[in-house]
């Protein structure tokens, strides 16, 4: 089977997987519930009342996998805890098998901090790092204007785009002066 077909088929199979999450309460936010992204084949949930939730979800994987065959490694689960209540968070702790990350989880070569302000700082600084780290390699390399800009086209602007797509965030304008001194 080629790699297409097996991933068009893991697709359609983890749909019906998040067909079935979608009875499980999710986080409301403003007028909206939401409960999951879905990309191929990661997945991020947003799960309100984690302890009853997390068990819920454990017997939809498990009921998933026997009636498709598919296996979930549930060690690569991976979970942000938020609660202000220290007995209930030690509660979750115990209940839950998953890692609970404390300051990020990646995510579709994305890192999700725990607190949104520290977006910029996981994932424009380091794109920034990776853009200075690739020029500084190229430098020395005897190519012309063309070449060059060719470079920048099919390595670093895939990268950018993506960023700028993945974590849409208001941007310093510090961010750009510094990106208008590499070049």
């Amino acid at each position: 089977m080629s790699a297409l077909a097996t991933t068009i088929q893991t697709s359609i199979v983890l749909e019906v997987l998040a067909t079935e999450i979608k009875e499980i309460k999710g986080v409301q936010i403003g007028k909206e519930e939401v409960k999951l992204s879905l990309f191929v084949d990661d997945m991020i949930l947003y799960l309100e009342n984690p302890k009853d939730s997390t068990r819920k979800l454990l017997e939809l994987i498990n009921e998933f996998g026997k009636v498709t065959g598919y296996k979930i490694n549930t060690q690569k689960l991976t979970e942000f805890l938020y609660t202000n209540n220290e007995r209930s968070e030690r509660e979750i702790r115990e209940a839950i098998l998953f890692t609970i990350a404390s300051k990020r989880i990646k995510y579709l070569r994305a890192n999700l901090p725990k607190e949104t302000k520290d977006l910029y700082s996981e994932n424009y600084k380091t794109l920034m790092t990776e853009i200075k780290d690739d020029t500084n390699r190229w430098k020395d390399i005897p190519c012309s204007w063309i070449r060059r800009v060719n470079i920048i086209r099919i390595t670093l602007l895939p990268k950018a785009i993506y960023r700028f797509s993945a974590i849409p965030i208001k941007l310093p304008r510090a961010f750009f002066t510094e990106s208008n001194k590499i070049f």
